[in-house]
């Protein structure tokens, strides 16, 4: 299996991205979404290209990290990560801001937004809960 963080396959979500708009590989054949990115489709084998994706999902679990895993996270501890399943059917592993963890519950409506990363040439999608 290719390591989609080494290889070329995120550029085209990492470039999006910065311009704040979340791109997903999406299949020409068979129109299915897919996450994390691959050479072909993985319900066909059908070629994939890029398009923009709602931006809109649903929370399906979350946990509060309160032990930075890597030094430069440290000053943002404690924060919510969470696995979201967008609408178009794959699920991201996404931080969640503005909201805390005690105010979350299992389908809340979710967007996208953007924020910084580690690396500060690189933008990455964040989730906020709506209502």
């Amino acid at each position: 299996m290719t390591d989609v963080r080494s290889s070329g396959l995120l550029a085209p979500y990492r470039e999006a991205a910065g311009r704040g708009v979340l791109l997903l590989p999406r299949c020409g054949d068979c129109g299915a979404w897919q996450w994390p990115p691959r050479a072909a489709c993985r319900h066909c084998g059908g070629a994939l290209d890029w398009r923009q994706a709602s931006g809109g999902g649903r929370l399906s679990t979350w946990s509060v990290v309160t032990r930075a895993p890597r030094p430069e996270l440290q000053a943002d501890v404690p924060y919510v990560v969470a696995f979201v399943e967008l609408d178009e059917g794959v699920r991201l592993f996404a931080r969640i801001v503005g909201t805390g963890a005690d105010a979350l519950r299992t389908g809340q409506r979710v967007r996208c937004r953007f924020g910084p990363s580690p690396d500060p040439a690189i933008s990455i999608p964040v989730f906020v809960a709506e209502g």
